[in-house]
């Protein structure tokens, strides 16, 4: 009988044999790899962390492929889709380990990453300048590499890594002072981030989702909302889409908007009750006139169309479109009860949520923001603030005194529009039979939405609903409902699913359907204003808001990438992204 032969033991993870001999206060680690080929790095790295009793509470792991990869390991294609070239921030255990994919050449991508990291692995120098290696290192960075020749070890160590015995690894120890553009990582202050307390105006979509980020973090957070209770502003409605952006330039808005997208189903999926709270439905887009054209050729490879694509006949006519309707199809798209995805996101532990605080004015004494209302009482206080309270954000700036000249220290100043949306609903009841078997299953939009068949997220047993809007007003700040938008909301609908015209504008009975409207805020340049400000005297204050009509495809995004900030970690977008999107942009 042969003997049977012995396996030998898997070799160490490399991240994991450095991140065992970090600092006590640290509390994340960043590891890098060069090549993410299938995943099987990256999860090696994963089961290392999953299987350490003294792992770091967050792990962040970013690596690079000079293309979306043709095969994917079997545990990461339900959640590694649509990787066009760019950024993608993709979560694992409950969002403690955070891989971050950069897709592109990596020459180009390596300068879309402005933090360092605590350990990197490099598969090859050919795409990967020793000059490259050493920009995203800090000192007692962990280096790894697989080629050895006497040149690369020169190079190397005039580079500033110290080589160890075995020529394959070096940690990051110059002689000099390295001089940096990068964001500062995380560092001693780590520790006291663990008591860190923050403040934060609007219990809306945005104020939830910042404070959800913060508090999973371990920050202290208290919400601070003027309404009697949840959903008291422009995201109580009843229900929203969250979808895609496309352009055939694939420009800045569209790649945010995918990004967004991506933190929203990832959000939802950890928060909500698939089918009954939120669902990746789908999502017809009627393109009025043409407008909202694909990419073409390089710009939209086959990773595009699992985001949108041209829509069949079959999808047009389950849509109430026409065939002659241009349409775009989005299977990455659906729909969330708004007030379900905030409620959710200010039920996580941590976070203490006061209602019907009418703010007046922010004061500075000290080393601390106090929250006054108008007769001059503190109804909060931290070092830290962030107004997520959208088109109010701007009075609650423009309240705190300057002492530094304005020529020379410009006050911030947030040019937001009012938009007026008022939306149509009611009871899949009021719709005749005929009309309810033709709806679809899935939103449709384009010059307005429709959602069908809709559940009460608190009372699940009720009657399902539908749900058509919104009206568009800028500059109007009046929230009573108007029956002239019911009824332009109406017509809205029927040009929406023009097969169903006559049906929509003979069978819906606008006396027995309801409305809601509110008032959202928006920039000139359509994007969200995200962090803090140049003034010197706005230290410790933040803002995240300007999401318009996509709240719902943008809050999520912007609340992770301000707790990201806050916290020195690598940010879950593109920085050439983050900084289209940097409140400071505004003063």
């Amino acid at each position: 009988m042969q003997p049977k032969a012995m396996s030998l033991p898997p070799a160490p993870n490399f991240h994991a044999t450095h991140w065992k001999h970090r600092a006590p206060w640290q509390l994340s680690w960043h590891a890098l790899d060069t090549a993410f080929g299938t995943g099987d790095a990256f999860l090696n790295t994963l089961n290392a962390w999953r299987s350490d009793s003294h792992r770091p509470a967050k792990l962040f792991v970013t690596s690079f492929a000079s293309e979306a990869p043709g095969a994917l390991h079997a545990e990461l294609k339900s959640t590694c889709y649509g990787l066009l070239p760019g950024v993608h921030r993709i979560l694992f255990d409950a969002a403690c380990v955070q891989l971050t994919l950069y897709i592109g050449a990596p020459t180009l991508m390596a300068r879309e990453l402005d933090i360092c990291a605590n350990s990197i692995c490099v598969q090859t120098f050919h795409d990967w300048p020793i000059k490259t290696i050493v920009r995203l290192c800090q000192r007692g960075t962990a280096v790894h590499w697989k080629e050895s020749t006497s040149e690369r070890l020169l190079e190397l160590q005039s580079g500033g890594i110290q080589l160890s015995s075995s020529n394959d690894l070096g940690q990051y120890q110059p002689a000099w002072t390295p001089q940096t553009s990068m964001r500062s990582s995380a560092s001693a202050s780590d520790k006291a981030h663990q008591q860190r307390q923050v403040v934060v105006v609007g219990a809306g979509l945005a104020g939830s989702a910042v404070a959800y980020s913060l508090a999973q973090r371990g920050w202290q957070v208290k919400v601070l909302d003027r309404g009697p209770g949840l959903g008291a502003g422009a995201s109580g409605l009843p229900a929203g889409i969250f979808a895609t952006h496309v352009s055939p330039d694939n420009n800045v808005l569209s790649r945010i908007t995918r990004d967004g997208v991506r933190a929203t189903v990832q959000r939802a999926a950890a928060l909500l009750q698939k089918g009954l709270d939120w669902d990746i439905s789908h999502l017809m887009e009627h393109r009025y006139a043409g407008k909202r054209q694909l990419p073409t050729g390089n710009l939209w490879p086959k990773a595009g169309h699992e985001w949108s694509t041209h829509a069949s006949a079959h999808q047009q006519k389950a849509s109430g479109l026409l065939v002659e309707n241009p349409a775009l199809w989005h299977p990455l798209a659906g729909w969330i009860q708004t007030q379900a995805l905030a409620k959710a996101q200010l039920g996580w532990h941590g976070i203490e949520v006061m209602y019907n605080a009418c703010i007046d004015r922010l004061v500075r004494q000290n080393d601390a923001w106090h929250l006054m209302d108008s007769k001059g009482h503190t109804l909060a206080q931290a070092s830290h603030v962030v107004l997520a309270n959208a088109h109010d954000c701007e009075s609650l700036l423009q309240s705190m005194e300057t002492t530094l000249p304005e020529e020379r220290h410009p006050r911030p100043h947030l040019p937001a529009t009012a938009l007026r949306g008022q939306v149509t609903f009611g009871p899949m009841s009021l719709l005749s039979h005929a009309l309810r078997q033709k709806l679809p299953s899935f939103p449709v939009n384009g010059h307005g939405s429709f959602i069908g068949h809709l559940k009460d997220f608190e009372k699940p047993d009720s009657e399902a609903f539908w749900i058509v809007g919104s009206s568009f007003q800028r500059n109007d700040i009046d929230t009573l409902t108007r029956q002239e938008d019911q009824v332009s909301n109406l017509i809205q609908w029927a040009e929406l699913m023009p097969a169903l015209r006559d049906e929509i504008l003979s069978g819906v009975q606008l006396s027995q359907a309801s409305s809601w409207s509110a008032i959202r805020s928006a920039l000139p340049d359509r994007v969200p204003a995200v962090g803090g400000f140049q003034h010197p005297e706005f230290e410790g204050i933040s803002v995240c808001t300007g999401m318009g009509a996509r709240g719902l495809s943008w809050s999520v995004l912007c609340g992770e990438l301000l707790a990201a900030q806050l916290n020195q970690e690598p940010l879950p977008m593109a920085t050439s992204l983050a900084k289209r999107m940097a409140a400071s942009r505004f003063g």
